[in-house]
């Protein structure tokens, strides 16, 4: 298209609202998480590769017997919303919020290494979910991620592994407690990020900030 020469009449929407056909076969329940399938149909959220968070469902939408797009669902795109959570402590407050269900969210690491001593795992924007492989090899003190090539972790310090295919996260090191022979932990990263914790309210509750500020 070409530049504007002249006013434009463009049509506004109020941007915390939405109503989204839904996929075929998906029940959502007001008040869930909501996420947007692979084909652009809203589905409950979950923590599945090629699904993007959406928001929260703010009415129920039952399409169990419809095709896709046969029903609509209506929810919010931003705000602050108290939710289950899983795994989740005071020191995350402020952390980013993965989809866990579609009542729960949890940090992006389901756990830390427990074989391979001393590390601590932090995500980065590259740190594509699923499972990946800490592996730690005694001799120089390399660490590796998801088979990629080892990094000599020679001291106390942040390390940045990277996966063959690109996938980084990074190893908070202590070194006086790495291993003393080779070790390998499986490390599940969940998949679709729903926001940021902005309060712990208990053990199994925060408040939620879905806004796309959150998210970005």
């Amino acid at each position: 298209m070409a530049v504007l020469i002249k006013d434009r009449k463009t049509e506004r929407k109020q941007g915390i609202l939405f109503a989204l056909p839904v996929a075929a076969g998906a029940h959502i329940y007001a008040g869930s998480l909501v996420s947007v399938n692979a084909n652009g149909y809203v589905v409950p959220a979950s923590d599945t590769a090629g699904h993007a968070f959406l928001g929260v469902a703010r009415k129920e939408a039952d399409n169990s017997a419809g095709a896709d797009g046969a029903r609509n669902c209506e929810g919010y795109m931003a705000g602050l919303f108290e939710m289950n959570s899983t795994g989740v402590t005071q020191a995350d407050l402020a952390a980013e919020a993965y989809v866990a269900d579609d009542n729960t969210v949890g940090t992006g690491i389901i756990a830390q290494p427990v074989n391979v001593t001393g590390v601590v795992l932090e995500r980065t924007p590259l740190s594509a979910g699923g499972a990946h492989a800490l592996a730690f090899t005694a001799a120089g003190s390399l660490l590796a991620w998801g088979g990629g090539a080892g990094v000599a972790a020679s001291a106390d310090g942040v390390y940045t592994l990277t996966a063959p295919d690109g996938a980084t996260i990074k190893a908070v090191v202590t070194f006086a407690s790495l291993p003393v022979a080779d070790q390998t932990d499986n490390i599940q990263l969940r998949r679709v990020r729903a926001g940021r914790i902005i309060e712990i309210v208990s053990a199994g509750s925060i408040f939620l900030d879905i806004s796309t500020p959150a998210r970005s």
